[in-house]
């Protein structure tokens, strides 16, 4: 498998980053999560066809993490896409996304290819992309999302997707080659971090090695590079095996 990130910021982007956005890939096929940014544009930078994207995980509703739903799908009808494409997330982050699409009626475009509209209940369901196996559970945040794995023979990526920190972790979350874990701030920050569903630098480090993951990506980040190195000498106290993101490179697990 391999992961890039297109995008790592939390709600307000960088001048280098826009809002926190993923690939994940194996052989032809792909996954992407969420949606921010330019998604069609990310995708070639980081050296993938978006035609052969197969479905578009959505973790939850929040305007930064589904917005750009519609240029995605305009992007792929203009491009030629025939295959169906899979939209899957909870039922109130469907609801939303297929309001975002009928607003431009988009499946109304003549010859577009058929969106399969998956709406996944909160707990665990799993679904097939190629030969990864993607599972999906419940993560506490101001509103219901998914955080999900992606399990390929013994290799595991693991994003937690916004969340504060979790009482109970589902099994498909531990073990993971990369887990990506939000950071919207230090230490210091961490009541006003949770009454916004949010956690710290130093909660993400402790949840990886609760989590007894073998790497650690911080993400949903600040737009300040120097609260971002901050962020990063704070995980490291407490998980060494921690990194901030690096866009569209992509990362072998």
């Amino acid at each position: 498998m391999r992961l890039h990130f297109l995008g790592y910021t939390g709600s307000i982007q960088a001048k280098e980053a826009s809002n926190t956005s993923l690939a994940v890939t194996s052989g032809d096929r792909g996954v992407l999560v969420d949606v921010s940014g330019s998604p069609f544009l990310c995708l070639q930078r980081s050296g993938i066809d978006p035609l052969t994207i197969d479905l578009v995980l959505l973790t939850h509703a929040h305007i930064d993490h589904i917005y750009a739903l519609p240029s995605l799908i305009h992007q792929l009808w203009l491009a030629g896409r025939t295959e169906a494409l899979s939209i899957a997330g909870n039922e109130q982050t469907i609801k939303v996304a297929r309001s975002l699409v009928d607003l431009f009626s988009l499946e109304e475009k003549r010859g577009i290819f058929s969106i399969n509209w998956l709406v996944c209940t909160e707990g665990d369901a799993a679904m097939r992309v190629g030969e990864m196996e993607i599972t999906l559970f419940s993560v506490p945040h101001g509103v219901p999302t998914l955080g999900c794995a992606f399990t390929k023979k013994d290799k595991r990526i693991v994003y937690l997707a916004d969340c504060k920190v979790c009482d109970e972790h589902a099994q498909a979350a531990y073990d993971a080659d990369i887990l990506i874990h939000e950071a919207g701030g230090c230490a210091d920050k961490e009541i006003q971090l949770a009454e916004s569903g949010h956690s710290s630098a130093r909660q993400a480090a402790l949840e990886a090695a609760t989590l007894r993951a073998k790497r650690l990506i911080l993400a949903h980040l600040p737009p300040s590079q120097e609260e971002r190195e901050a962020l990063l000498v704070e995980a490291r106290e407490h998980f060494a095996n921690t990194g901030l993101p690096t866009l569209f490179e992509g990362y072998n697990v």
